[in-house]
């Protein structure tokens, strides 16, 4: 899987290797033209010379007065007696041809007698530079050269075309001068070589440097990618015993619910029939009890039955919550009438403790779409816990309203105990309360809270709690837009 070390050595042998090579060519290349422009600047000041030493005496034979024909031209002793010059001139020297053209293109001498007469036609483009008067000069490799000393073998030959001006300052002629730039090349070529081996030997050390970093970063990669998979694979099992421990616990959750919905159904058949003979009792309906004890007791039994059985509601409640089985019977509910009915109820058991219950709700409150029932529940349940936690002497608040965004809201507010900030959250779970279990003083399983929320989150709403330590709580119920059933009141008939 790991073929970092392989692949660079294959690609950063290959990248330094092309870097030589590209190095050492543009070297190479500009050394090249470097000897090329010094060896051109030599030719134009050896075509000075030998223009001030043949010039004044055979201008007028090169541009007119020599024939075109080159066996003619060869016979002429004007050939010959350039030709004596122009040795004696570039004798010792590295200029090992001469050519003098006119501006046709026609050679009028050569060093060469063969080519005297010919018309110039392989490298018309040197020509036509120096007719302008800008030298120009090429660069070959000749195998084989006919010098001005006899044949050459195997030379670097730079020919450089210069144009000729006369006294007028005119161009009238064009010298063709070849330099030998042998041994110029032979040191150029023992630089590349030394280059190239220089360039080698510090790229290898430095692919060697490189090689040693990147093996050792490759060693740590394994490692590191074996401390990876291995660490992986501890979290994919743990993963996999969290997942069989989530299944087992919602297995168990669904169990429990199931549990206590069952056992909330059979708790209820018993109660309903303690609660039945119980008010039987109490309301003496098959003749006089006797003692007033056994009336008292029978209420006793009517009101422990019917807090029981308030408890086991609550738990099956809760079960059908959890177990999604909860029945929602939606219809247009009238808050305002709702409300009321709810804070009626609990206003006598809120005067018994010394509570005073206002309910705050505007006069023209829209119908609120959903189950009567539940909202009932909810309400009461908002109630009960406020007169729960809320001293003699306090007070509790029902209110209702429409926000600007279109949402209903609903709150209950009390002057209670309040709740310490780290316990709000945990208060709206199921079997939770503020009171330690060991020591409460308020009765009640703890679902209340948790199955308002529940209820409220089935009609879509959001419950949200705030609270002051010692202050007081309030309980806020939001409800959507869609909830609130605005109608346009009815306006009376107007009769003509």
């Amino acid at each position: 899987m790991f073929r970092l070390l392989r692949y660079y050595s294959v690609a950063s042998g290959l990248a330094l290797l092309v870097v030589v090579v590209v190095l050492v060519a543009i070297y190479r290349q500009a050394s090249l033209a470097s000897i090329v422009e010094t060896v051109e600047s030599e030719n134009v000041a050896m075509s000075q010379a030998l223009a001030n030493a043949i010039w004044p005496k055979f201008s007028d034979y090169v541009t007119v007065g020599a024939p075109e024909d080159g066996d003619a031209l060869r016979a002429r002793p004007e050939t010959l007696e350039i030709h004596a010059a122009a040795k004696s001139l570039v004798a010792g020297l590295s200029v090992v041809k001469i050519k003098i053209y006119r501006l046709n293109g026609l050679s009028i001498y050569s060093s060469d007698p063969s080519q005297i007469g010919k018309i110039q036609s392989y490298n018309k483009a040197s020509i036509a530079s120096a007719r302008r008067g800008v030298p120009a000069s090429e660069f070959r490799f000749r195998p084989e050269f006919n010098g001005i000393n006899g044949p050459l073998s195997d030379r670097h030959i730079v020919g450089s075309y210069i144009p000729v001006r006369g006294k007028s300052g005119k161009i009238e002629a064009i010298f063709e001068l070849y330099s030998d730039a042998t041994n110029r090349v032979e040191v150029v070529s023992s630089d590349v070589k030394w280059l190239s081996i220089g360039l080698v030997w510090a790229f290898g050390l430095l692919y060697g440097v490189l090689f040693i970093i990147v093996r050792r970063a490759d060693k740590i990669i394994k490692s590191q990618y074996a401390d990876l998979r291995h660490e992986i694979g501890n979290r994919l099992s743990a993963q996999q015993r969290l997942q069989r421990a989530l299944e087992e616990a919602e297995h168990a959750n669904k169990s429990k619910s199931d549990f206590l919905a069952h056992m909330s159904h059979e708790l209820r058949t018993p109660l309903n029939s303690i609660l039945g003979f119980s008010e039987t009792m109490d309301q003496e309906v098959f003749g006089k009890l006797g003692d007033k004890k056994y009336v008292e007791y029978a209420k006793d039994i009517h009101r422990s039955g019917s807090h029981l059985l308030q408890l086991i509601n609550e738990v099956l409640d809760v079960s059908k919550v959890e177990a999604g089985a909860m029945e929602m019977n939606e219809s247009n509910v009238d808050l305002n009438d709702t409300m009321k009915e709810c804070a009626a109820l609990m206003k006598d058991e809120a005067k018994k403790v010394g509570i005073k219950l206002n309910l705050s709700v505007p006069k023209y409150l829209p119908e609120f779409r959903g189950d009567d029932l539940r909202l009932k529940q909810i309400f009461l349940n908002l109630l009960s816990n406020a007169i729960k936690f809320t001293p003699t002497g306090g007070e509790i608040t029902l209110e209702a309203g429409l926000e600007e965004s279109g949402s209903l809201k609903i709150a209950v507010a009390d002057t209670g105990i309040g709740i310490e900030a780290e316990d709000l959250q945990r208060i709206l779970l199921p079997f939770e309360q503020v009171e330690d279990h060991m020591n409460r003083k308020t009765p009640g399983t703890g679902l209340g809270l948790a199955l308002t929320k529940a209820l409220t989150e089935l009609h879509g709403g959001k419950l949200s709690l705030e609270s002051e330590f010692g202050v007081g709580t309030k309980v806020t119920l939001r409800f959507p837009p869609e909830r609130a059933i605005i109608t346009q009141p009815e306006l009376p008939l107007i009769h003509p």
